[in-house]
């Protein structure tokens, strides 16, 4: 890999919950490729086992992914490629030994204590009633999408750092989607300058709302959570209705 990387960080709420845990999440890109980087505490770290750097397939592409160990904290680099060599295995044993040299480095911060794990998918389900939101008798408990999730979700998902819930139906091809952070409140200020939308206080809750031409979003800060709920849709007309996507925003500040 040759040239400098840029760092990058989507709009998703896991870069968020590896911060609330101690750590870091972010992308990065350079001319030749693009991945993911991570550093979490070891004592919450238990989806990133240390092993050899390795590739292996991932649905229709190749997976690399290096971790390692400094200090107290474990460090991990995926990226994507579409060959499996030695050469993509030495790549991301290359980038693994440099982010292990650079969280080692780093300044530390003191670990608050971890927050209480959010309610099961299944209870939240229970709670919010993904089948009305979605206009459908008959759900599915996970996106419409082929192939596993990305690195970075599982990465916070396998660790506890959020709760992240899907609900789908194949009619219409809706999605629902719940994301909660636990203790990622006081984060509110970075994550909306990074979401955007517009400011819509719930039940006197900070919130945000956004819509798109294939999906809604809120936003909002609970006493102690983030929380995310975001609607997925084919066409316009197949869309969820806000006024929905904001009841099931509620449901959940209740919990928080």
């Amino acid at each position: 890999m040759t040239g400098s990387a840029v760092a990058t960080e989507p709009e998703t709420l896991w870069s968020t919950a590896a911060e609330v845990a101690g750590g870091l999440l972010c992308g990065f890109e350079t001319d030749e490729l693009s991945g993911t980087i991570v550093a979490l505490p070891a004592d919450r770290a238990e989806s990133l086992a240390v092993t050899e750097a390795e590739c292996a397939p991932f649905y229709d592409a190749v997976e690399c992914i290096g971790t390692g160990s400094s200090d107290e904290f474990t460090v991990a680099v995926s990226f994507l490629t579409v060959t499996q060599t030695q050469a993509e295995v030495d790549t991301v044993a290359r980038l693994r030994d440099a982010a292990v040299d650079a969280v080692r480095v780093a300044a530390r911060t003191p670990l608050a204590e971890p927050p209480a794990v959010p309610p099961s998918c299944n209870d939240l389900a229970d709670l919010i009633d993904p089948s009305a939101v979605l206009r459908a008798d008959e759900i599915f408990p996970v996106p419409i999408m082929e192939g596993d999730f990305p690195f970075d979700r599982r990465v916070v998902e396998g660790t506890d750092l959020v709760r992240a819930c899907d609900w789908s139906e194949l009619t219409d091809f809706r999605e629902l989607q719940v994301v909660i952070v636990p203790g990622g409140a006081d984060r509110w200020d970075k994550v909306t300058d990074r979401f955007g939308g517009t400011v819509s206080p719930i039940d006197g809750a900070d919130a945000t709302e956004s819509q798109g031409d294939h999906g809604l979003r809120i936003l909002v800060r609970g006493s102690e959570d983030l929380l995310l709920v975001e609607g997925r849709f084919g066409e316009p007309g197949d869309a969820e209705s806000m006024d929905d996507i904001r009841t099931v925003a509620r449901q959940l500040l209740a919990l928080s």
